[in-house]
């Protein structure tokens, strides 16, 4: 349990979008020319920059890799970077369940799911390695959360929930001497903050129950995986939760374990993490007081039915400060969230520059102050 301090009625919460992690560095801001004789010129934008969700299966080489690691994704993968997705016009959320719920009657579908959920493992995972050598580590998060404790007067609880599936949140804790040594560490040993992952992380394994052949070395993780997404039809996944080495994913102490990935449904009914967790976060809705959102579009209607929930969700008129990444993506989250929260609504304010403008433009500490 949790006894780094006691909860208040004053609690600030943060939530983590995809926008977040794709705007997290200062030093290279979207948009940013790769310095003079760079051979790689899409290094620090396109290929190493961590995607958007309709970019999650963009045409970037690094993608294309993991696409080639796992094969059976490449049936749909035309349906996930059609030009409606990437410009935006049809969510890649829509495409995917569409996906899924073809899964229900074509056995292949399995299967293809199966090697997305991988493939998201990978790419995601590849791409953070290079962004972060490219960041060295220097991302708006890191700023972030020092504001966060310098705007303390005394401590009190910090609630981090985010949907990213990167580790960029918790290298930067790392980097304040928060240590991940544990599944149980992210809501219990980090005080004053808790981190909130709810769908899953790059470096997080769910146990597979199933026997592997005996003939299967399972030293070898490409192949364990390979074999596990091969029977995916006959996997029986269990509900527990282990950290893993990202890069040998498939298995964890000589276990077999399957990528704890939740593919971005728009009818998702549940989260990719322990269920403690979700019980954890549940307990301390009522007491927050302030919610800061930085590049999350509200598309998930499970923790929005968490959040509106009249008994156990937040309370009305909490303070919601919305930073995105134009007035328009503010406006549609803004309106996401008051529709889900009809009990409760919030007092919004909006902030269309971006993670990096909200930092260095000081907005920051007023709305930590306020």
């Amino acid at each position: 349990m949790f006894t780094g301090i006691g909860y208040t009625a004053r609690m600030l919460m943060v939530i983590f979008g995809a926008g977040a992690s794709f705007d997290s560095s200062p030093t290279y801001p979207f948009g940013t020319a790769p310095p003079p004789g760079t051979t790689d010129e899409d290094s620090y934008n396109a290929y190493y920059r961590p995607p958007l969700a309709r970019e999650l299966f963009a045409n970037r080489p690094l993608f294309i890799e993991a696409i080639d690691r796992y094969p059976q994704c490449k049936t749909v993968v035309p349906r996930l970077r059609a030009p409606a997705v990437i410009s935006g016009q049809r969510s890649i959320e829509a495409i995917l369940q569409e996906i899924e719920e073809e899964a229900t009657t074509y056995p292949r579908g399995r299967l293809e799911l199966a090697a997305i959920q991988c493939y998201l493992q990978r790419a995601i995972s590849d791409c953070q390695n290079r962004w972060q050598n490219t960041t060295r580590g220097i991302t708006n998060y890191l700023t972030l959360l020092r504001e966060i404790e310098l705007a303390q007067k005394v401590k009190e609880p910090v609630c981090l929930v985010t949907f990213n599936y990167d580790t960029l949140l918790e290298y930067a804790l790392d980097t304040l001497g928060f240590k991940f040594n544990r599944m149980e560490d992210y809501t219990d040993s980090l005080a004053p903050f808790r981190v909130f992952k709810l769908h899953g992380s790059v470096n997080w394994g769910q146990i597979v129950e199933n026997e592997i052949p005996a003939n299967m070395n399972l030293g070898h993780s490409p192949s364990i995986l390979s074999y596990l997404i091969e029977h995916a039809g006959e996997l029986r996944i269990s509900n527990k939760f282990v950290l893993c080495n990202q890069l040998t994913m498939g298995v964890a102490d000589g276990t077999p374990v399957f990528p704890a990935i939740a593919i971005p449904v728009e009818k998702k009914d549940q989260f990719a993490c322990p269920q403690i967790v979700v019980e954890q976060l549940v307990q301390v809705l009522r007491d927050v007081s302030k919610i800061l959102v930085v590049g999350w579009r509200a598309t998930e209607r499970h923790f929005l039915n968490l959040l509106g929930n009249k008994l156990t969700g937040l309370r009305p008129a909490v303070q919601l400060y919305l930073v995105a990444g134009s007035t328009a993506d503010a406006g549609e989250t803004n309106a996401r969230i008051h529709s889900a929260l009809l009990n409760n609504p919030p007092s919004s304010f909006f902030d269309s520059g971006g993670f990096t403008d909200f930092l260095e433009s000081g907005r920051v500490k007023l709305f930590l102050q306020s």
